[in-house]
Protein backbone atom coordinates (compact mmCIF):
# COMPACT_ATOMS: atom_id res chain seq x y z
CA UNK A 1 0.00 0.00 0.00
CA UNK A 2 3.07 2.58 0.97
CA UNK A 3 4.42 1.95 -2.49
CA UNK A 4 1.11 3.73 -3.85
CA UNK A 5 0.53 7.50 -3.82
CA UNK A 6 -3.23 6.43 -2.74
CA UNK A 7 -1.81 4.66 0.10
CA UNK A 8 0.57 7.02 0.69
CA UNK A 9 -1.74 9.97 0.63
CA UNK A 10 -3.86 8.10 2.43
CA UNK A 11 -1.20 7.55 5.47
CA UNK A 12 -0.67 11.02 5.38
CA UNK A 13 -4.39 12.16 6.28
CA UNK A 14 -4.33 9.45 8.92
CA UNK A 15 -1.37 10.82 10.58
CA UNK A 16 -2.05 14.75 9.88
CA UNK A 17 -5.46 13.87 11.68
CA UNK A 18 -3.97 11.54 14.34
CA UNK A 19 -1.62 14.59 15.39
CA UNK A 20 -4.27 17.07 15.13
CA UNK A 21 -6.05 15.73 17.32
CA UNK A 22 -3.79 14.67 20.11
CA UNK A 23 -2.02 17.75 19.65
CA UNK A 24 -6.08 19.15 20.45
CA UNK A 25 -6.50 17.03 23.68
CA UNK A 26 -3.44 17.81 25.05
CA UNK A 27 -4.12 21.72 24.23
CA UNK A 28 -8.01 20.80 26.08
CA UNK A 29 -6.80 18.67 29.38
CA UNK A 30 -4.14 22.00 29.51
CA UNK A 31 -6.89 24.60 29.47
CA UNK A 32 -9.52 22.76 31.21
CA UNK A 33 -7.31 21.66 34.15
CA UNK A 34 -5.88 25.33 34.78
CA UNK A 35 -9.76 26.23 34.95
CA UNK A 36 -10.39 22.97 36.83
CA UNK A 37 -7.68 24.00 39.47
CA UNK A 38 -8.46 27.65 39.74
CA UNK A 39 -12.18 27.22 40.23
CA UNK A 40 -11.26 24.38 43.06
CA UNK A 41 -8.55 26.61 44.21
CA UNK A 42 -11.35 29.70 44.79
CA UNK A 43 -13.77 27.43 46.59
CA UNK A 44 -10.94 25.91 48.77
CA UNK A 45 -9.83 29.04 49.79
CA UNK A 46 -12.82 30.96 50.80
CA UNK A 47 -13.51 27.93 52.66
CA UNK A 48 -10.19 27.57 54.49
CA UNK A 49 -10.55 31.16 55.44
CA UNK A 50 -14.12 31.02 56.94
CA UNK A 51 -12.57 27.78 59.22
CA UNK A 52 -9.78 29.84 59.91
CA UNK A 53 -11.29 32.87 60.92
CA UNK A 54 -13.70 30.76 63.31
CA UNK A 55 -11.24 29.13 64.37
CA UNK A 56 -8.91 31.94 65.59
CA UNK A 57 -11.89 33.80 67.25
CA UNK A 58 -12.92 30.33 69.21
CA UNK A 59 -11.04 28.77 72.31
CA UNK A 60 -9.20 26.04 71.62
CA UNK A 61 -11.26 23.84 73.47
CA UNK A 62 -14.13 24.00 70.20
CA UNK A 63 -11.97 23.43 67.73
CA UNK A 64 -12.74 19.98 67.48
CA UNK A 65 -16.54 20.34 67.24
CA UNK A 66 -15.87 23.31 64.55
CA UNK A 67 -13.83 21.40 62.38
CA UNK A 68 -16.23 18.21 62.80
CA UNK A 69 -19.16 20.54 61.56
CA UNK A 70 -17.39 21.96 58.50
CA UNK A 71 -16.33 18.35 57.43
CA UNK A 72 -19.92 17.20 57.51
CA UNK A 73 -21.10 20.57 55.62
CA UNK A 74 -18.62 20.65 52.84
CA UNK A 75 -17.34 16.50 52.74
CA UNK A 76 -13.61 17.46 52.67
CA UNK A 77 -10.41 16.16 54.67
CA UNK A 78 -9.90 18.30 57.06
CA UNK A 79 -6.19 17.90 59.30
CA UNK A 80 -4.86 20.27 62.06
CA UNK A 81 -1.47 20.03 62.58
CA UNK A 82 0.33 22.25 65.60
CA UNK A 83 3.62 24.28 65.13
CA UNK A 84 5.43 21.16 66.96
CA UNK A 85 4.35 18.92 64.21
CA UNK A 86 1.75 17.07 65.97
CA UNK A 87 -1.69 15.92 64.42
CA UNK A 88 -4.60 17.63 66.64
CA UNK A 89 -6.72 17.33 64.39
CA UNK A 90 -7.43 14.43 61.36
CA UNK A 91 -10.72 13.73 59.49
CA UNK A 92 -9.37 10.83 57.41
CA UNK A 93 -5.71 11.01 57.97
CA UNK A 94 -5.82 10.74 54.01
CA UNK A 95 -4.12 13.98 53.18
CA UNK A 96 -0.47 13.06 55.02
CA UNK A 97 -0.94 9.69 53.95
CA UNK A 98 -1.53 10.71 50.47
CA UNK A 99 0.24 13.68 49.94
CA UNK A 100 3.88 12.54 50.81
CA UNK A 101 6.83 15.45 50.28
CA UNK A 102 4.58 17.32 48.34
CA UNK A 103 2.54 17.87 51.89
CA UNK A 104 5.81 18.69 53.57
CA UNK A 105 6.29 21.36 51.45
CA UNK A 106 2.76 23.05 51.73
CA UNK A 107 3.31 22.62 55.58
CA UNK A 108 6.52 24.02 55.62
CA UNK A 109 5.10 27.34 53.67
CA UNK A 110 2.37 27.83 56.02
CA UNK A 111 4.79 27.42 58.85
CA UNK A 112 7.01 30.14 57.47
CA UNK A 113 3.75 32.36 56.72
CA UNK A 114 2.78 32.08 53.65
CA UNK A 115 -0.93 32.52 53.64
CA UNK A 116 -2.35 29.74 51.09
CA UNK A 117 -0.03 27.19 49.26
CA UNK A 118 -2.10 24.69 46.77
CA UNK A 119 -0.49 21.60 45.79
CA UNK A 120 -2.03 18.61 44.04
CA UNK A 121 -0.97 14.49 45.28
CA UNK A 122 -1.35 13.46 41.80
CA UNK A 123 -2.30 14.14 38.63
CA UNK A 124 -5.81 15.35 37.53
CA UNK A 125 -6.69 12.24 36.49
CA UNK A 126 -5.03 9.87 38.72
CA UNK A 127 -7.51 8.33 40.85
CA UNK A 128 -6.04 9.41 44.44
CA UNK A 129 -5.42 12.71 43.44
CA UNK A 130 -6.42 15.58 45.57
CA UNK A 131 -6.05 19.30 45.33
CA UNK A 132 -4.37 20.68 48.97
CA UNK A 133 -4.58 24.04 50.28
CA UNK A 134 -2.26 24.75 53.47
CA UNK A 135 -2.60 27.63 55.87
CA UNK A 136 -1.58 29.06 58.52
CA UNK A 137 -3.62 29.89 61.86
CA UNK A 138 -1.87 32.61 64.19
CA UNK A 139 -2.74 33.79 67.74
CA UNK A 140 -1.28 36.72 68.64
CA UNK A 141 1.43 37.05 66.14
CA UNK A 142 2.41 33.93 66.50
CA UNK A 143 1.63 30.47 64.05
CA UNK A 144 0.32 28.06 66.41
CA UNK A 145 -1.05 25.46 63.87
CA UNK A 146 -1.47 24.49 60.08
CA UNK A 147 -4.40 23.63 58.42
CA UNK A 148 -4.39 21.12 55.58
CA UNK A 149 -8.03 20.85 53.51
CA UNK A 150 -8.14 18.74 50.49
CA UNK A 151 -11.09 18.08 47.56
CA UNK A 152 -11.31 15.00 45.56
CA UNK A 153 -11.28 15.45 42.38
CA UNK A 154 -12.99 12.33 41.47
CA UNK A 155 -16.03 13.85 39.22
CA UNK A 156 -13.45 15.63 37.81
CA UNK A 157 -12.39 12.88 36.72
CA UNK A 158 -15.36 11.11 35.59
CA UNK A 159 -15.84 14.39 32.97
CA UNK A 160 -12.53 13.91 31.77
CA UNK A 161 -12.78 10.33 30.86
CA UNK A 162 -16.37 10.78 29.32
CA UNK A 163 -14.96 13.68 27.57
CA UNK A 164 -12.08 11.82 26.22
CA UNK A 165 -14.23 8.41 25.46
CA UNK A 166 -16.46 10.47 22.98
CA UNK A 167 -13.27 11.86 22.05
CA UNK A 168 -11.41 9.03 21.27
CA UNK A 169 -14.89 7.77 19.17
CA UNK A 170 -15.25 10.63 17.61
CA UNK A 171 -11.35 10.41 16.60
CA UNK A 172 -11.45 7.18 15.84
CA UNK A 173 -13.97 8.17 13.71
CA UNK A 174 -12.40 11.19 11.76
CA UNK A 175 -9.47 9.07 10.84
CA UNK A 176 -11.48 6.23 9.33
CA UNK A 177 -12.88 8.94 7.37
CA UNK A 178 -9.98 11.16 6.49
CA UNK A 179 -8.00 7.74 4.88
CA UNK A 180 -10.98 6.92 3.13
CA UNK A 181 -11.25 10.92 1.61
CA UNK A 182 -7.85 10.26 1.11
CA UNK A 183 -8.09 6.97 -0.29
CA UNK A 184 -11.21 8.37 -2.97
CA UNK A 185 -9.09 11.83 -3.62
CA UNK A 186 -5.96 10.31 -3.96
CA UNK A 187 -7.78 7.63 -6.55
CA UNK A 188 -9.85 10.33 -8.25
CA UNK A 189 -6.62 12.44 -8.66
CA UNK A 190 -4.57 10.03 -10.38
CA UNK A 191 -7.38 9.22 -12.65
CA UNK A 192 -6.59 11.49 -15.60
CA UNK A 193 -2.69 10.45 -14.68
CA UNK A 194 -3.90 6.71 -15.95
CA UNK A 195 -5.48 8.22 -18.91
CA UNK A 196 -2.44 10.51 -19.83
CA UNK A 197 0.02 7.00 -18.68
CA UNK A 198 -2.23 4.77 -21.65
CA UNK A 199 -1.77 7.76 -23.68
CA UNK A 200 1.72 7.92 -23.42
CA UNK A 201 2.17 4.22 -23.79
CA UNK A 202 0.32 3.85 -27.17
CA UNK A 203 2.58 7.10 -28.23
CA UNK A 204 5.12 5.41 -27.23
CA UNK A 205 4.42 1.86 -28.96
CA UNK A 206 4.39 4.33 -32.26
CA UNK A 207 0.29 5.19 -32.18
CA UNK A 208 1.65 9.77 -32.90
CA UNK A 209 -2.29 10.01 -33.59
CA UNK A 210 -3.33 9.43 -29.95
CA UNK A 211 -4.61 12.48 -28.49
CA UNK A 212 -5.76 13.17 -24.10
CA UNK A 213 -9.44 14.98 -23.84
CA UNK A 214 -8.97 18.35 -23.25
CA UNK A 215 -11.12 19.05 -20.45
CA UNK A 216 -10.19 18.04 -16.90
CA UNK A 217 -11.86 19.16 -13.44
CA UNK A 218 -8.22 20.20 -11.97
CA UNK A 219 -7.05 23.33 -13.71
CA UNK A 220 -3.04 22.02 -13.38
CA UNK A 221 -4.19 18.23 -14.73
CA UNK A 222 -6.20 20.29 -17.87
CA UNK A 223 -2.90 22.38 -18.32
CA UNK A 224 -0.46 19.20 -18.14
CA UNK A 225 -3.05 17.69 -20.90
CA UNK A 226 -3.18 20.54 -23.22
CA UNK A 227 1.21 20.48 -23.03
CA UNK A 228 0.83 16.74 -23.79
CA UNK A 229 -1.05 17.10 -26.66
CA UNK A 230 1.26 19.75 -28.26
CA UNK A 231 4.15 17.51 -27.72
CA UNK A 232 2.66 14.77 -29.39
CA UNK A 233 1.74 16.83 -32.02
CA UNK A 234 5.44 18.56 -32.42
CA UNK A 235 6.33 14.66 -32.40
CA UNK A 236 3.82 13.36 -34.96
CA UNK A 237 4.31 16.72 -37.15
CA UNK A 238 8.37 15.79 -36.44
CA UNK A 239 8.09 12.15 -37.59
CA UNK A 240 5.68 12.94 -40.81
CA UNK A 241 7.91 15.52 -41.95
CA UNK A 242 11.20 13.21 -40.67
CA UNK A 243 9.48 10.15 -42.94
CA UNK A 244 8.69 12.92 -45.98
CA UNK A 245 12.51 14.28 -45.88
CA UNK A 246 13.86 10.60 -46.11
CA UNK A 247 11.34 9.77 -48.81
CA UNK A 248 12.20 12.77 -51.42
CA UNK A 249 15.47 12.80 -50.07
CA UNK A 250 15.75 8.90 -51.36
CA UNK A 251 13.62 10.38 -54.54
CA UNK A 252 15.87 12.65 -55.21
CA UNK A 253 19.13 10.91 -55.23
CA UNK A 254 17.53 7.47 -56.90
CA UNK A 255 17.09 9.86 -60.19
CA UNK A 256 20.87 11.19 -60.77
CA UNK A 257 21.91 7.78 -59.78
CA UNK A 258 19.75 5.87 -62.19
CA UNK A 259 20.51 8.15 -64.85
CA UNK A 260 24.37 7.42 -63.78
CA UNK A 261 24.28 3.99 -64.03
CA UNK A 262 22.19 3.59 -66.94
CA UNK A 263 25.36 6.06 -69.14
CA UNK A 264 27.34 4.24 -67.20
CA UNK A 265 26.30 0.51 -68.57
CA UNK A 266 25.46 1.98 -72.29
CA UNK A 267 29.13 3.28 -71.84
CA UNK A 268 30.58 -0.18 -71.49
CA UNK A 269 28.81 -1.66 -73.78
CA UNK A 270 31.10 -0.69 -76.69
CA UNK A 271 34.22 0.42 -76.65
CA UNK A 272 34.99 4.17 -77.26
CA UNK A 273 37.60 6.44 -78.25
CA UNK A 274 39.41 8.92 -75.45
CA UNK A 275 37.22 11.78 -76.77
CA UNK A 276 34.09 10.04 -76.32
CA UNK A 277 35.08 8.81 -72.95
CA UNK A 278 35.91 12.22 -72.13
CA UNK A 279 32.80 13.92 -73.36
CA UNK A 280 30.57 10.75 -71.00
CA UNK A 281 32.65 11.80 -68.27
CA UNK A 282 31.94 15.45 -68.43
CA UNK A 283 28.59 14.69 -68.55
CA UNK A 284 28.15 12.42 -65.38
CA UNK A 285 30.73 14.77 -63.48
CA UNK A 286 27.51 16.83 -64.22
CA UNK A 287 25.03 14.63 -62.85
CA UNK A 288 27.49 13.88 -59.53
CA UNK A 289 27.72 17.93 -58.93
CA UNK A 290 23.61 18.37 -58.82
CA UNK A 291 24.05 15.36 -56.45
CA UNK A 292 26.74 16.76 -53.76
CA UNK A 293 24.66 19.66 -54.08
CA UNK A 294 21.58 18.03 -53.11
CA UNK A 295 23.73 16.40 -50.46
CA UNK A 296 25.39 19.49 -48.67
CA UNK A 297 22.12 21.10 -48.55
CA UNK A 298 20.89 18.14 -47.02
CA UNK A 299 23.60 17.91 -44.75
CA UNK A 300 22.84 21.85 -43.69
CA UNK A 301 19.52 21.17 -43.18
CA UNK A 302 20.53 18.00 -41.24
CA UNK A 303 22.67 20.10 -39.32
CA UNK A 304 20.06 22.83 -38.68
CA UNK A 305 17.92 20.74 -36.96
CA UNK A 306 20.32 19.48 -34.74
CA UNK A 307 21.19 22.84 -33.33
CA UNK A 308 24.47 22.18 -35.20
CA UNK A 309 24.41 24.80 -37.79
CA UNK A 310 28.08 26.66 -37.13
CA UNK A 311 27.63 30.48 -37.41
CA UNK A 312 30.23 32.97 -36.99
CA UNK A 313 28.38 35.82 -35.02
CA UNK A 314 30.41 38.97 -36.23
CA UNK A 315 29.17 42.45 -37.26
CA UNK A 316 28.50 41.82 -41.01
CA UNK A 317 28.51 44.87 -43.28
CA UNK A 318 25.09 43.86 -45.26
CA UNK A 319 25.21 46.82 -47.85
CA UNK A 320 28.58 45.62 -49.28
CA UNK A 321 27.85 42.02 -49.01
CA UNK A 322 24.19 42.60 -51.28
CA UNK A 323 26.04 45.17 -53.29
CA UNK A 324 28.36 41.96 -53.99
CA UNK A 325 26.33 39.16 -54.44
CA UNK A 326 24.04 41.70 -56.94
CA UNK A 327 27.25 42.11 -59.33
CA UNK A 328 28.12 39.01 -58.85
CA UNK A 329 24.71 37.87 -60.33
CA UNK A 330 25.04 40.67 -63.39
CA UNK A 331 26.84 38.47 -66.09
CA UNK A 332 24.81 35.68 -65.08
CA UNK A 333 21.29 38.11 -65.89
CA UNK A 334 22.72 39.55 -69.25
CA UNK A 335 22.48 36.42 -70.72
CA UNK A 336 19.39 36.22 -70.44
CA UNK A 337 18.85 39.84 -70.97
CA UNK A 338 17.20 40.31 -67.51
CA UNK A 339 18.00 43.94 -65.92
CA UNK A 340 19.30 44.02 -61.91
CA UNK A 341 18.00 47.10 -60.28
CA UNK A 342 19.80 47.47 -56.95
CA UNK A 343 18.55 49.57 -54.04
CA UNK A 344 20.69 49.25 -51.12
CA UNK A 345 21.22 51.86 -48.43
CA UNK A 346 24.31 52.52 -46.99
CA UNK A 347 26.09 51.81 -43.57
CA UNK A 348 23.50 48.57 -42.74
CA UNK A 349 24.90 45.94 -40.29
CA UNK A 350 23.53 43.20 -38.95
CA UNK A 351 24.77 40.34 -36.52
CA UNK A 352 25.42 36.86 -37.55
CA UNK A 353 27.89 34.90 -40.30
CA UNK A 354 28.34 36.34 -43.49
CA UNK A 355 29.14 33.17 -45.76
CA UNK A 356 25.88 31.95 -44.61
CA UNK A 357 23.57 35.32 -44.97
CA UNK A 358 25.28 35.66 -48.89
CA UNK A 359 24.17 32.20 -49.41
CA UNK A 360 20.37 33.63 -48.71
CA UNK A 361 20.79 36.14 -51.25
CA UNK A 362 22.31 33.90 -53.98
CA UNK A 363 19.38 31.23 -53.25
CA UNK A 364 17.01 34.08 -53.87
CA UNK A 365 18.82 35.97 -57.00
CA UNK A 366 19.42 32.47 -58.25
CA UNK A 367 15.35 31.78 -57.95
CA UNK A 368 14.86 34.85 -59.85
CA UNK A 369 17.27 34.11 -62.48
CA UNK A 370 15.10 30.83 -63.08
CA UNK A 371 11.83 31.81 -63.46
CA UNK A 372 12.38 35.63 -64.46
CA UNK A 373 11.33 35.84 -68.44
CA UNK A 374 13.89 37.20 -70.67
CA UNK A 375 13.87 41.32 -71.14
CA UNK A 376 12.39 41.60 -67.67
CA UNK A 377 13.72 43.19 -64.55
CA UNK A 378 14.60 42.05 -60.78
CA UNK A 379 14.59 44.07 -57.94
CA UNK A 380 17.13 44.06 -55.33
CA UNK A 381 16.47 46.48 -52.48
CA UNK A 382 16.48 47.20 -49.35
CA UNK A 383 14.45 49.68 -46.33
CA UNK A 384 15.98 49.92 -43.11
CA UNK A 385 12.88 50.86 -40.33
CA UNK A 386 13.54 51.31 -36.60
CA UNK A 387 15.65 48.18 -35.73
CA UNK A 388 15.07 46.08 -38.74
CA UNK A 389 16.29 45.94 -41.97
CA UNK A 390 13.83 44.07 -44.99
CA UNK A 391 15.55 42.47 -48.11
CA UNK A 392 13.67 42.37 -51.24
CA UNK A 393 13.75 40.28 -54.03
CA UNK A 394 11.34 40.92 -56.90
CA UNK A 395 10.59 39.73 -59.90
CA UNK A 396 8.20 39.73 -63.00
CA UNK A 397 8.00 36.01 -63.61
CA UNK A 398 4.99 34.06 -63.44
CA UNK A 399 4.47 34.44 -59.69
CA UNK A 400 2.91 31.82 -57.01
CA UNK A 401 -0.57 30.72 -56.45
CA UNK A 402 -1.85 31.44 -52.81
CA UNK A 403 -2.22 27.78 -51.97
CA UNK A 404 1.70 27.38 -52.84
CA UNK A 405 2.81 29.86 -50.39
CA UNK A 406 2.84 28.24 -47.09
CA UNK A 407 4.43 25.39 -48.47
CA UNK A 408 7.18 27.03 -50.44
CA UNK A 409 9.56 26.71 -47.67
CA UNK A 410 9.14 23.02 -47.05
CA UNK A 411 12.03 21.00 -47.89
CA UNK A 412 11.56 19.23 -51.57
CA UNK A 413 8.50 21.62 -52.30
CA UNK A 414 7.87 22.63 -55.90
CA UNK A 415 5.29 24.43 -57.37
CA UNK A 416 5.98 23.29 -60.65
CA UNK A 417 7.93 20.16 -60.40
CA UNK A 418 8.50 19.07 -63.52
CA UNK A 419 9.38 22.62 -64.63
CA UNK A 420 11.56 22.72 -61.30
CA UNK A 421 13.55 19.16 -62.66
CA UNK A 422 14.35 20.93 -65.74
CA UNK A 423 16.06 23.76 -64.06
CA UNK A 424 18.34 21.57 -61.88
CA UNK A 425 16.10 22.96 -58.75
CA UNK A 426 15.63 19.75 -55.85
CA UNK A 427 13.32 22.11 -53.96
CA UNK A 428 15.82 22.91 -50.96
CA UNK A 429 16.71 26.53 -51.53
CA UNK A 430 14.11 27.97 -49.77
CA UNK A 431 14.04 25.74 -46.75
CA UNK A 432 17.95 26.10 -46.38
CA UNK A 433 17.00 30.16 -46.67
CA UNK A 434 14.87 30.14 -44.00
CA UNK A 435 16.77 27.94 -41.56
CA UNK A 436 19.64 30.14 -41.79
CA UNK A 437 17.52 33.51 -41.62
CA UNK A 438 15.74 32.37 -38.79
CA UNK A 439 19.32 31.32 -37.14
CA UNK A 440 19.78 35.11 -37.25
CA UNK A 441 16.81 36.02 -35.68
CA UNK A 442 14.76 36.97 -38.75
CA UNK A 443 12.12 36.42 -40.64
CA UNK A 444 10.79 35.35 -44.63
CA UNK A 445 8.58 35.57 -46.09
CA UNK A 446 6.85 35.77 -50.25
CA UNK A 447 3.90 37.86 -51.79
CA UNK A 448 3.28 37.05 -55.21
CA UNK A 449 -0.52 36.97 -57.37
CA UNK A 450 -0.55 34.73 -59.72
CA UNK A 451 1.20 35.83 -63.23
CA UNK A 452 2.14 39.07 -61.36
CA UNK A 453 5.90 38.19 -60.63
CA UNK A 454 7.18 37.18 -56.77
CA UNK A 455 8.99 39.41 -53.93
CA UNK A 456 10.78 37.26 -51.56
CA UNK A 457 10.80 39.57 -48.02
CA UNK A 458 13.89 38.80 -46.02
CA UNK A 459 13.86 40.63 -42.28
CA UNK A 460 16.94 40.90 -40.34
CA UNK A 461 17.53 42.48 -36.93
CA UNK A 462 20.13 46.01 -37.51
CA UNK A 463 22.95 45.92 -34.26
CA UNK A 464 23.72 49.89 -35.13
CA UNK A 465 19.91 50.66 -33.95
CA UNK A 466 19.57 47.98 -31.34
CA UNK A 467 20.68 48.55 -28.17
CA UNK A 468 20.93 44.31 -27.24
CA UNK A 469 22.97 43.42 -30.54
CA UNK A 470 25.42 46.47 -29.31
CA UNK A 471 25.68 45.05 -26.50
CA UNK A 472 26.15 41.47 -27.92
CA UNK A 473 28.23 42.97 -30.17
CA UNK A 474 30.43 44.45 -28.13
CA UNK A 475 30.35 41.58 -26.03
CA UNK A 476 32.23 39.90 -28.58
CA UNK A 477 34.66 42.13 -29.43
CA UNK A 478 36.11 42.31 -26.25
Amino acid sequence: MLETFQGRLALLYITIELAILIFSALLIYIFLSRQVYQNMDEVLLSQAQAIIQDLEHSNNFYWFSILEAYQRETGDSLELISANGTIQYASDKSIINAGGNAVSFALGQAMNGSPATFISTESLLGKKNMRVISMPIHQGHHIIATLLMAHRSSEIQAFFKLLYLVGGILGAISIILSSWAGYMMAKRALRPIKTIQKTARKVAHGDLSQRLPNHAKEREIEDLMQDLNSMFESLESSFKSQKRFTADASHELRMPLTILKGEIEVALRHPRDANEYRSILKQHLKTVARMQYIVDDLLTLARSDAGMLELQQQPVDLSLLLQEVGQQHLILFSERHIHLEMDIQDDLEVMGDSGHLERVFFNLLGNAHKYAPEHSTVWLTTYAQQEQISITVCDEGPGIAKQHQALLFNRFYRVDDSRARKKGSAGLGLAICKHIVEVHQGSIHVESDEGKGASFVVTLPLISVNPNHQARLQQLLD
